[in-house]
């Protein structure tokens, strides 16, 4: 019996098991653990539809189990990403999204990001450091030990860093194809759950907000009851609709990781350029020039109005990030909020994966259109 199943079973009353018998409970729970919809598991035959209909009535009222045209289990996929969506710790536990840590590396010493340091201790080591950080992705082994881990229980969605910027979504996706019969074996000792099991992995072409904000909507659709295919087919869609424009202080990381060239960043730190950077097909590009402040702040602003001017979208959720800089951060959410009134907006750090390249004092701002389809 799986977990899932223990649970909806201690909701069920005792008297019942000993009318119908365990057996036919037994099957009832199998049913509800693999997505029948109401319908299905009513017209199964398993017991009398007045006695099934009832029995699913109290376990929606219970809050075991979530209707969405029907039964379905709120856990059957598990959500993963990576830290280098700066998605927030209290939000990744609320919706139960899995962050796995990229490593940083600061004068000669590795930290997993988000586990042994956090972002006000990196830019703090990163303002009194000599050298330039190094980073580096999650290893295959660490992929396999999380999918072994809950392969038997859940089915698996990951959305990670755009595959142009890290080795992250190449070495999971190695994982899943080096490792297939371990995990056909461990999803076998669940005779809850079908044999045909799912890892399904995105490449989001984003990173930070852009990254964050698709996993938030993918946790939506997870929540909504939708099955794992159609989410992913969902997310796939609107990768190229994430809008993102930020705004670096220094231009040394970037010339360093090989974004902008060395005399372009020289001659913009002596002018006091701030570019106005963006995504595009996985990496950065430059969208126009500012002389920073104010001034740079509002122009992020203004290429969201821009880009939704002619567009028939009611609702979008917005994402604000920066590198230890949290003026500027409030700044951009004041004039959020102005421009964009009763939308949902998110402000984080720019962790310590993404602050090593784009340096203390960058700000970003990131959009998508958020789906009203449940």
């Amino acid at each position: 019996m799986s977990q899932y199943q223990r649970v909806v079973a201690r909701a069920i009353p005792g008297y019942l098991e000993d009318l119908v018998g365990k057996e036919k409970i037994a099957l009832i729970l199998t049913l509800i653990d693999r997505q029948k919809t109401a319908d299905e598991i009513v017209g199964s035959g398993v017991l009398e539809p007045q006695v099934v209909t009832t029995l699913l009535q109290k376990l929606k009222d219970e809050k075991v189990i979530v209707p969405v045209g029907g039964a379905s289990r709120a856990d059957r996929i598990m959500l993963v990403t990576d830290s280098a969506s700066d998605i927030p710790q209290e939000l990744a536990r609320e919706r139960n999204i899995t962050v796995v840590p990229l490593t940083i590396k600061v004068d000669g010493r590795e930290y997993r990001d988000g586990v042994d340091i956090s972002s006000l201790e990196f830019y703090s080591l990163l303002r009194n450091s000599k050298t330039f950080p190094v980073t580096s992705p999650p290893s295959g082994e660490d992929f396999h030990r999380l999918f072994l881990d809950h392969i038997a229980e859940q089915d698996i969605l990951a959305i990670f860093i755009s595959r142009a910027m890290s080795k992250t979504f190449d070495l999971a996706s190695q994982a899943t194809r080096n490792n297939f019969n371990s995990y056909l074996r461990q999803r076998r000792t669940n005779t809850a759950m079908d044999n045909h099991f799912r890892i399904d992995l995105i490449d989001s072409r984003q990173v930070s907000m852009g990254e964050t904000l698709l996993v938030l909507e993918a946790s939506d659709k997870i929540r909504a009851g939708w099955p794992l295919a159609k989410i992913k087919s969902h997310i796939e869609k609107l990768v190229d609709e994430v809008r993102v424009f930020f705004m670096v202080d220094n231009l040394d990381y970037l010339a360093r990781g090989g974004r902008i060239g060395r005399g372009a960043a020289l001659l913009g730190n002596f002018f006091g350029f701030k570019p106005i950077l963006g995504m595009t097909g996985g990496g950065v590009d430059a969208r126009s020039r500012s002389f920073g402040g104010a001034r740079g702040q509002r122009k992020l602003i203004d290429y969201l109005k821009e880009d939704l001017r002619d567009r028939a979208i009611k609702k979008i959720r917005v994402g604000i990030c920066h590198a230890d800089a949290a003026a500027k951060a409030e700044t951009v959410q004041e004039l959020v909020e102005q421009a964009f009134p009763d939308q949902e907006h998110i402000v984080s750090y720019f962790g310590p994966t993404v602050g090593s390249h784009l340096g203390p004092g960058a700000v970003g701002v990131v959009w998508l259109p958020v789906s009203a389809e449940q």
